[in-house]
């Protein structure tokens, strides 16, 4: 008994040292280091999946270039070969055989309208997979900014939560104070008192929030714990702009450059031209002849059955030799050069399978342009809703500042009159919700405002913000 009762003691010394020490450790927590808005993107495409998936493909495309390119290189190889045969006329019948060792065989064949075609598509795919890369890059830089601002935002309102409930805590003391005197009735009391319970649900929640963004922020950052928080210094500073205020002109403006620019824009055009060139390709095989070229130089030796033949002549029946017909055993050299261009007749057949993949072809030509029709719609009425976003929250960051620096004297002046008691609780109250709501518009809407300018960089497909605000005469 006396042992387990110096192991309790033990214990919770070591527990009560372990708290002073690091009490963080025991709740759980760990130290979250602060990351800056351009390091989170840093990070998030270099641990990103999507985005090494991406660039392996764009690797792999390249060499498919290469392969096209290797259809203008000639086959050069070795061949030894054997071969058996048997025949009772004929001059098959005079050998049983040859062994054939090649030294040197070169190939080459190539049709010029199906090599010209397929480097055009291997050369478009490579650009499809790189504006791929393009595409994740901005999805990734948007929804970590996204998460970077909201994590901001779910921060600055568990300070509002805080100020709101050590405001109402002072309220209640003074309520309480004035109510002792009896200077208050006891509705005005128990109304303070209700006040300052109803922010505590708000407050969870609002720590709730921060919990839920700061991890999906280390997870935009492809962490597997928390392990970063937003460095809510940006918030602080004063470099709000716009461009035009009016939202056509931006969109005349930024519209061309966004169809130029756009990946989704650029894929569905080579998509365009590739179903164009596989057209061409399976045109070409009708169109054009393909031109073979090849040669070898070897040796062989044959398996004569007989060399010599007993046959009748003038002089009588005799010998003739026949050794330079079924061979005479030993290894001879021997090579040849051949050049030929062969014409696919079957390909101008309608039900041939070349025709009816140029047919598929046609029709996905006609497919792209469809989708890049809706596309270039969708792009205009995205870059002018994200332009509209970014215009409402760059003139309500500015209306609110406002707004909060007079709802704060407005709480300082309605405490006071309060306690002079020209006010009644609710309306000191009011005051308080009103700064409340002040204070958080004005977070929002610089969270807004980022989140906006993220959407625009997107929609425009651009890395900077230049051509969003360049221009002359613009803020």
């Amino acid at each position: 008994m006396k042992i387990f009762i110096r192991i309790l003691i033990f214990t919770g010394l070591v527990v009560a040292v372990a708290m002073t020490l690091h009490p963080g450790r025991l709740r759980g927590e760990t130290s979250l280091k602060k990351i800056g808005l351009e390091e989170a993107i840093r990070t998030a495409k270099r641990n990103n999946p999507d985005f090494k998936i991406a660039l392996h493909r764009q690797k792999a495309d390249s060499e498919r270039v290469n392969q096209v390119w290797g259809m203008l290189s000639p086959i050069i190889e070795s061949e030894a070969s054997m071969l058996r045969q048997g025949a009772d006329t004929g001059f098959l019948s005079m050998s049983d055989g040859q062994y054939d060792v090649k030294i040197v065989q070169i190939k080459f064949g190539i049709n010029p309208g199906l090599f010209y075609n397929s480097l055009q598509i291997s050369r478009k795919a490579y650009a499809v997979s790189a504006e791929e890369v393009k595409k994740i890059k901005s999805e990734i830089e948007y929804d970590t900014i996204q998460s970077y601002f909201n994590l901001i935002l779910a921060e600055e309102m568990i300070s509002i939560r805080k100020e709101t409930i050590r405001l109402l805590q002072e309220n209640l003391k003074d309520v309480t104070a004035l109510f002792r005197t009896g200077s208050v009735p006891r509705y005005e009391l128990l109304q303070a008192q209700v006040q300052l319970k109803s922010q505590e649900p708000l407050l969870l929640e609002a720590e709730n929030q921060h919990r839920l963004a700061q991890e999906l922020l280390n997870y935009q950052l492809g962490l597997d714990g928390v392990v970063y928080t937003a460095d809510r210094d940006i918030i602080e500073k004063d470099g709000y702009r716009i461009a035009e205020e009016d939202i056509d002109a931006f969109v005349r403006r930024v519209g061309g450059l966004a169809l130029k620019s756009r990946p989704e824009i650029i894929q569905l055009t080579m998509k365009k031209e590739i179903a164009g060139h596989m057209k061409n390709m399976n045109s070409s095989y009708y169109l054009w002849p393909t031109f073979t070229a090849g040669g070898y130089y070897g040796y062989n030796k044959a398996l004569p059955t007989a060399t010599e033949a007993y046959l009748p002549t003038t002089g009588g029946f005799g010998y003739m030799d026949l050794s330079r017909i079924a061979g005479d055993g030993k290894w001879q050299p021997n090579w040849q050069v051949r050049i030929a261009a062969t014409y696919r007749w079957s390909a101008l057949i309608p039900m041939d399978s070349t025709r009816a993949q140029e047919r598929e072809a046609r029709e996905r030509v006609l497919e792209s342009e469809a989708e890049l029709d809706k596309l270039k719609r969708l792009i205009t009425i995205s870059i002018k809703s994200s332009y509209s976003s970014l215009l409402t929250s760059y003139r309500t960051i500015y209306s609110l500042r406002e707004n909060v620096e007079k709802a704060q004297e407005g709480l300082r002046i309605a405490r006071e009159s309060y306690r002079a008691g020209v006010i009644k609780n609710s309306e000191l109250f009011a005051a308080q919700v009103q700064l409340t709501t002040a204070q958080a518009g004005y977070i929002n809407a610089i969270n807004t405002y980022y989140q906006s300018l993220a959407k625009l960089r997107k929609d425009i497909g651009v890395d900077d913000d230049h051509a969003i605000f360049g221009g002359d005469g613009h803020e």
